[in-house]
């Protein structure tokens, strides 16, 4: 009877430890990057001093990188070079030359992109990141790898979490892929995002700091 006791006893134990290694694992699946979320979420204020900025570039009627021969954005100079949208670029993705209304909206959207927000403040929820600038724009990030298409303009964003930071990569924007890098330095209190052009002719590197809020 004794032993019968024992071998129950036991049982149950090692049902409630099994129980607890699952509960622990599937917690683990479900939760974001160690340390990813909580890091970056919060309010930012631009930091001038330190940021690459667009040294009076403005992006051409066909998309094309204007300003000075030989500049660029910010210390990774370069620009978008003449594939641009439409001839040859990504603007070009039915067979056809896209509207002059699909131009204006990626052209615009193009210019949100390179052209950094004064103010960012940052949310979270179980799979998305929610970025808002100070005017009230505001970009929608699905963190669990899958594609999310903007309707309007057909950009296509990909993120993901990649060990503490978030990267965003877009789509369907120009004749290369650009790449958004989100990452916290706990230490001074700051954001840094890090802007790729990956373009055959001339790409570009950006590189922007944000203070937090309250510091």
């Amino acid at each position: 009877m004794n032993a019968l006791r024992v071998v129950s006893t036991g049982v149950i134990v090692l049902v409630i430890t099994l129980i607890g290694l699952w509960l622990s694992a599937e917690s683990r699946a479900q939760a974001p990057a160690p340390d990813s979320a909580g890091s970056i979420v919060g309010a930012w204020t631009l930091n001038k001093d330190l940021s690459d900025r667009p040294q009076d570039h403005e992006v051409d009627r066909e998309g094309r990188q204007g300003g000075r021969r030989g500049g660029g954005f910010g210390r990774g100079g370069g620009g978008f070079g003449r594939g641009g949208f439409g001839r040859g670029g990504g603007g070009d993705r039915g067979g056809g030359a896209p509207s002059p209304e699909d131009m204006a909206k990626m052209r615009d959207a193009l210019r949100d992109i390179m052209n950094p927000p004064d103010r960012l403040t940052i949310t979270q929820t179980d799979h998305m990141v929610i970025m808002t600038t100070g005017d009230g724009r505001t970009t929608r990030l699905s963190t669990d790898g899958k594609t999310i298409k903007d309707e309007s303009t057909k950009i296509e964003r990909k993120t993901k979490w990649d060990g503490g930071s978030l990267v965003s990569e877009i789509s369907h924007l120009g004749p290369g892929k650009i790449t958004e890098t989100y990452a916290a330095d706990r230490e001074h209190h700051q954001l840094h995002v890090t802007v790729q052009v990956e373009n055959a002719r001339q790409p570009m590197t950006v590189n922007r700091v944000y203070d937090a809020d309250g510091r």
